[in-house]
């Protein structure tokens, strides 16, 4: 009783401390709405997409034939409709020409051989130019020729079959040679249209998608970090070591005045940080539930506290005010730049990718995208609650360590 008496003074204490600090109040709110308003306008600027992201590709047909016009006629109508990839017939010198220009990532080119190559049973073989200047883009273009010969070398075995049977037959030369050609239309038509050409995935991106919302959201995320690290550092009193003794005589412990710390910060920012969100869903025009705000308040809370926590445990180790300060201030970019806010996910090194989803900051910020941008109607919050407590706890072994060592 007397723990929870000591925690509630000292909260009062910290109440009227802030009321000192109106100033200081007022600043804390509009920096970082300041600051988050120019970085999300640049970085929205440099990662928002161009509109022309079609791959231009050329086909240089040397062969010339009946079946090689309808293979690329074939080609052309299914990659027109795809919006992804634009097929150019042209010449080979003018596919040349524009690789050097770099108006097109690579040409495809059908040898002169490639029909009775077909016909022949023999190995297909179709060479590709690509743009040493679009490496990436050249290779999609080399797994789609692949793609397609393997495609072609199935609809090949079919037809060496028929053929055989149909030598058997008294079949007239000339009806044979219309024969094998309508085989080959057949069978061609059949292998390339019974599956999609290339698998497709849609990987949506959120971030180029809508990146209005998205960093909206992002700068929202970024500014109640702040003022919770903001409201935390106002509370911070520099006791003389005379007074500290004479709190430890009366049995006030680290852990009370620390954990009381927490929740007048906490409470502060929690406030600010659920109006600023409420005004941020009108202004983007985001119809949410009741359920949903509930949400993202239990999201909003969990992270807090692994936050203040966070920084409150280095201020415990720590002993040197500035030493402290910068390790808080490291802490904070850390959390900020792991959570996928200041830059998505997506765009961090695979290496780090893989261990995003254990820090708690980009868990918060992954489900807080997931319920306000994607409409999830679910949320999970076990591992941050054993993250929390766990936190506590640490925090609490470090207070009564730390006063055994002192």
């Amino acid at each position: 009783m007397k723990s929870i008496n000591r925690i509630l003074f000292f909260i009062q204490l910290y109440g009227k401390q802030l009321q000192k600090k109106w100033k200081s109040l007022l600043l804390l709110f509009v920096f970082p709405v300041f600051l988050v308003s120019i970085v999300a306008f640049i970085i929205v600027t440099f990662i928002s997409p161009t509109s022309d992201s079609s791959i231009n590709v050329a086909i240089v047909d040397e062969d010339d034939t009946e079946e090689t016009r309808m293979i690329r006629s074939f080609l052309q109508t299914s990659f027109s409709q795809d919006g992804y990839i634009e097929l150019i017939v042209m010449p080979q010198e003018e596919a040349l020409k524009k690789i050097e220009e770099n108006q097109i990532v690579a040409y495809i080119k059908l040898p002169k051989t490639f029909t009775d190559s077909m016909y022949q049973g023999a190995p297909l073989t179709v060479p590709i130019v690509g743009n040493s200047k679009r490496p990436s883009e050249s290779y999609i273009v080399k797994e789609l020729v692949e793609s397609l010969t393997k495609y072609i070398e199935s609809a090949q075995a079919n037809i060496l079959t028929v053929y055989d049977y149909a030598r058997k037959t008294e079949m007239s030369d000339s009806d044979f040679q219309t024969y094998r050609y309508n085989a080959f239309i057949e069978f061609t038509l059949f292998t390339l249209a019974k599956d999609q050409l290339v698998k497709e995935e849609v990987i949506t991106n959120i971030a180029t998608s809508s990146p209005a919302n998205y960093f909206a959201l992002s700068g929202w995320f970024i500014a109640i970090s702040i003022w919770f690290f903001g409201f935390y550092e106002l509370l911070k009193r520099e006791e003389h070591p005379a007074i500290l003794h004479r709190l430890h005589l009366f049995g006030v412990t680290p852990w009370q005045y620390s954990i009381s710390r927490i929740i007048v910060s906490m409470i502060c920012s929690i406030l600010l940080a659920m109006i600023s969100f409420t005004i941020l869903m009108r202004v983007l025009d985001i119809q949410l539930y009741g359920i949903d705000y509930l949400r993202i308040f239990q999201y909003v809370f969990l992270y807090g506290l692994l936050l203040v926590v966070g920084l409150t445990i280095i201020e415990v180790w720590i002993k040197s005010m500035k030493l402290s300060l910068l390790l808080q201030i490291l802490f904070l970019l850390i959390v900020m730049i792991t959570s996928g806010s200041i830059f998505p996910s997506i765009y961090l090194p695979m290496s780090i990718q893989q261990f995003l989803p254990l820090i708690f900051s980009n868990e918060v910020f992954s489900w807080m995208v997931d319920i306000v941008l994607e409409e999830r109607n679910y949320a999970e919050f076990a591992s941050l609650y054993i993250k929390a407590i766990m936190g506590l706890v640490v925090l609490w072994a470090s207070t009564v360590v730390k006063k055994r060592w002192t």
